[in-house]
């Protein structure tokens, strides 16, 4: 875990803040939160949840919103994984991104698209603050959703596979 909280903050930082599609960034860290194990102390993984959320906004200079958004993507993780994949018992699984590698393309296609459009949807409601601006709030979150996902997804194809 310390290894994957290094690499991720480091390539979000040092690579993917500086990609500017569409006027968004890649926001790749968020797969940190998505494979975090669900059986750990949740105590401990909002604690380290926040540091590495401290981190990226360190570095983002983004002023915690970055921290605040990660800590609503992972209390509401066990909600969307039970939406996404239906029966999903907390205890049997031991690491959850060997689970998700066993589901359908769609359980985790839509797994991926709840988590970051709901991260997305706080990160730029929180950036913005203005439900006048609600048609631009929507459209960053669809648009960075979208090219997050992608990005992530292949990261995950590529780091995250199940060995068979």
């Amino acid at each position: 875990m310390f290894f994957r909280f290094i690499i991720l903050s480091l390539s979000q930082v040092m690579i993917f803040n500086n990609f500017l599609i569409f006027g968004n960034t890649v926001n790749i860290y968020l797969i940190f939160v998505l494979v975090f194990p669900l059986n750990f102390n949740k105590s401990i993984a909002y604690i380290i949840t926040f540091i590495f959320g401290f981190v990226i906004d360190f570095f983002s200079n983004s002023f915690g919103i970055i921290t605040f958004s990660l800590l609503l993507s992972i209390l509401t993780k066990p909600y969307i994984i039970k939406f996404a994949f239906g029966n999903f018992d907390v205890n049997k699984v031991r690491k959850t991104s060997e689970y998700i590698s066993g589901t359908s393309l769609y359980q985790q296609l839509t797994y991926l698209f709840l988590m970051f459009f709901t991260h997305q949807l706080i990160l730029n409601s929180v950036e913005i603050f203005s439900l006048k601006n609600f048609d631009i709030i929507l459209n960053k979150t669809l648009i960075s959703s979208i090219i997050s996902i992608i990005f992530s997804y292949f990261i995950l194809l590529i780091f995250f596979r199940k060995n068979a």
